[in-house]
Formats: C-alpha cells, sequence, structure tokens
C-alpha cells in the first residue's frame, strides 16, 4: 500500500467525499450523478455492488437512505463490508451475499484477474480483445434469487433507485422483478455493454425494451467507455439512468 493511500485512508470518509465535490465537482462517473439526485432518497439498492464504492457513494450523498448492497463473490464480498465498515454509515447499510436472476438457483460466477469483470458469463472473444489484460482464473458456486421473492420476503414496500451492475446478466434480473420494477422503484441506473454479449444479437436492444415495457425511459447517459484500436466498433459500454415515465 502507498503512503498516499495510507494517508487518505485516514480522513473519515465524508470528508474525503466532500473534498472531493468542492475539488472535482464536474468530474466523470457515477459520483456526480448520484450527487445530482434527490439528496432524500430513502430506500436504495446496489445490485453487483462490488468492493462497495458505489454503495458507499449511496450511503454519503443519500444520508436519510437505507443502502441494500448484493454481492455473490466470497472475497469481494469480505471487501465490500469492510469498506462499507470504513464510511462510518454502517449502521444504514443492509449487505447481501447473493445475486438475482430470473429464477431461485445455484450458479457458477467466473472469477477474473480484475474484480470489476466477475460474471456468470464467460468472457467473450469481444470483450478479451478490448480487455486482453483480463483473464479467468477459477469459478465460484453462488446463491441466486428473484429480486420479487427477495422484496416481498423483506417487506419492501418502495425502492426509490436501484444500481445493476452485473457484467452481461441484465436481462434475466430484470425479468426476475417485474413486479418490482412496475410498482415498486422509481429510477434505475444500470450499465449497457456492448461486449458482454455478442454485439449481433441485440441484447442492448432488448434490455430498453423491458425498461420501456416496465415504465422507464432513459433519462441521462454518462461513462461512455470506448476500445483503444477497434476501428469499426469502439463503443464498449456505457451507463444510463432509466426514469419512469
Amino acid at each position: 500500500m502507498s503512503a498516499f493511500k495510507s494517508f487518505t485512508d485516514m480522513i473519515p470518509y465524508p470528508w474525503r467525499k466532500g473534498i472531493l465535490d468542492l475539488v472535482q465537482p464536474n468530474r466523470a462517473g457515477i459520483g456526480p450523478v448520484l450527487r445530482g439526485m434527490n439528496r432524500n432518497l430513502r430506500t436504495v439498492f446496489d445490485i453487483g455492488a462490488n468492493v462497495g464504492d458505489v454503495s458507499s457513494l449511496m450511503l454519503y450523498y443519500f444520508p436519510q437512505a437505507t443502502v441494500y448492497s448484493f454481492e455473490p463473490c466470497t472475497s469481494t464480498y469480505a471487501a465490500l463490508t469492510a469498506n462499507i465498515a470504513k464510511t462510518g454509515y454502517a449502521d444504514r447499510s443492509r449487505t447481501f451475499k447473493l445475486g438475482f436472476f430470473d429464477e431461485e438457483k445455484q450458479g457458477d460466477l467466473h472469477i477474473t484477474s480484475f474484480h470489476g469483470a466477475n460474471s456468470m458469463l464467460g468472457l467473450s472473444d469481444e470483450f478479451r480483445r478490448m480487455n486482453p489484460h483480463i483473464t479467468e482464473v477459477e469459478s465460484e458456486r453462488i446463491d441466486l434469487v428473484r429480486l420479487d421473492d427477495f422484496v416481498r420476503e423483506q417487506g419492501i414496500e418502495h425502492i426509490d433507485l436501484v444500481k445493476i451492475d452485473v457484467e452481461g446478466v441484465e436481462q434475466q434480473i430484470l425479468k426476475g422483478g417485474p413486479e418490482t420494477f412496475r410498482s415498486k422503484v422509481d429510477s434505475v441506473i444500470m450499465e449497457i455493454s456492448f461486449v458482454r454479449n455478442a454485439r449481433g444479437n441485440g441484447e442492448y436492444i432488448r434490455l430498453f425494451q423491458i425498461m420501456h415495457d416496465y415504465g422507464f425511459a432513459p433519462a441521462q447517459i454518462y461513462d461512455l467507455s470506448h476500445s483503444e484500436g477497434q476501428r469499426d466498433w469502439p463503443l464498449a459500454q456505457f451507463d444510463c439512468v432509466f426514469t419512469k415515465y
């Protein structure tokens, strides 16, 4: 660990984020997107929470919210809980070591050399070409449930915001939560990838169609990512904010 990171880790989380807002108010990424939302959100879901960076931002920007964070990978989940504990907001955090799908079952999670690329899908040829530094190292059996079942069992009546970053299985998550998305959710932030599934199969079209059927429309696109050296198909992914219309 670098001396600079050791020093910054000593600074309380709210101070770090407050300083960042002052010196880089228009920085790229989800931070400014969350900062621009209503600060009075009460219930927020982070599906595919990874090591907790976005969950921590949600806890910071929405001081009245309970943040539900979902991460199925054992090692990544451990980092998630440790990082949230450092924020000082753990009393408003609910963490769950599970993933969502369109049915309740166990599935195989492909663990890669970069934790942000872990996925239930294997690495596609296009993903490998765009990310030659990322390799699959092992797999892990994980628990999967339907979002509708979880929300019902938890007695959750309303969700202000759902963030979905699951590396290619967004459609399965959406199909496992039709009741939740249609009647309980106000906004969704979802990563749209063009390399996780084969570009030609039109997965991105189906995602937009499902969101439309659930009553959402795109409100904002940010974090456009392009792959260097891909002349014909440079677009790799972007994040989209969907809002109920």
